[in-house]
């Protein structure tokens, strides 16, 4: 995974107010949504259900090796992300992450 594009399309998400971060949020939101980047954090259960969800909307998911401290500080945000995801991510980065 290209953790330097994932963290500029993270910290743009951010700035544009284009970001869902946690479990609950994510879940509620999941409608527009092109991207979803779950931590290791995550509960198996948690992790399930996204996916799951995820799979019938057609969104891309990637699971970043780190736990939601590091997803949280590759976001740029004060706090942890188990969870995070994207309205605004153009098709060609979404290929490009899942392709690395």
């Amino acid at each position: 995974m290209n953790e330097k594009k994932l963290a500029k399309i993270l910290k743009e998400g951010v700035k544009n107010n284009k970001i869902k971060t946690g479990y609950k949020e994510v879940s509620q939101y999941i409608k527009g949504t092109k991207l979803i980047v779950l931590s290791k954090t995550l509960t198996p259960e948690k992790e399930e259900k996204i996916k799951k969800s995820a799979e019938e909307s057609a969104i891309s998911v990637i699971s970043y090796p780190g736990n939601a401290v590091l997803l949280g500080r590759l976001c740029s945000l004060s706090y942890g992300a188990s969870v995070v995801s994207l309205k605004n991510v153009s098709d060609d980065d979404v290929k490009e992450l899942m392709s690395s």
